[in-house]
């Protein structure tokens, strides 16, 4: 399970944070959603097959900030054996794949949440953040949540995660606009000459004249 938060602000926590799930079918990314956003908006099942059929997206408060939560298909949401091998294989693609459909740099904006909290019991897994949605009520881990991802929005400088597609078209647009201003600046150098050769004439002319 990964949460993505892309709404930022380098020097407070962003008034409004954007919460991405994203994992395999049947992990309890929409009772994650509901325990996150204090709803049951999100209609959830624990088995194997997927539930979530298109992406879902429900707006709460937490501790008087806007969250945005959105619910996605899962991932490699076809038939697979329960073959543990291919299990293994799974989770290691899956990680792949979201590195493959988000860029390299989505890294940085990852966090690992285990949502079977209550099956981990007293495991130490620090790096990550541990869910536990048979405790809905229980808003501290929500609030714990929170400061991670906004501990990972200050780590990023508060920029906002970037598809590959996104960067390359931001990258292109900051080349077009480089070369304009280099075409405009030609023009005005040319300009400014031309203004300097008239100068140059008139005052040329004014010797001439006054010679004669």
């Amino acid at each position: 399970m990964s949460a993505f938060d892309v709404s930022t602000d380098r020097r407070q926590k962003p008034d409004e944070l954007r919460i991405v799930l994203l994992g395999k079918k049947g992990v309890g990314k929409s009772a994650t959603a509901n325990t996150i956003s204090g709803t049951k908006l999100f209609k959830e099942d624990f088995a194997s097959d997927s539930v979530t059929i298109v992406c879902q997206k429900e707006s709460t408060n937490v501790a008087q900030r806007r969250i945005n939560v959105i619910d996605t298909r899962g991932l490699f949401d076809t038939y697979i054996s329960n073959d543990e091998i291919k299990k293994e294989i799974e989770e290691k693609e899956a990680v792949k794949l979201i590195q493959d459909l988000f860029g390299e740099e989505s890294r940085r904006y990852t966090m690992v949440l285990f949502t079977r909290g209550d099956e981990l019991q007293n495991k130490n897994i620090e790096e990550f953040h541990v869910f536990n949605n048979k405790e809905t009520r229980d808003q501290t881990q929500v609030t714990a949540l929170l400061e991670k991802i906004d501990s990972m929005v200050t780590a990023n400088g508060g920029r906002k995660h970037k598809t590959v597609e996104k960067q390359r078209e931001e990258d292109q647009r900051q080349r077009d606009q480089e070369e304009e201003d280099r075409r405009k600046k030609g023009e005005d150098m040319i300009k400014g000459l031309g203004k300097e050769r008239r100068k140059d004439m008139i005052k040329g002319l004014g010797r001439r004249e006054g010679g004669t």
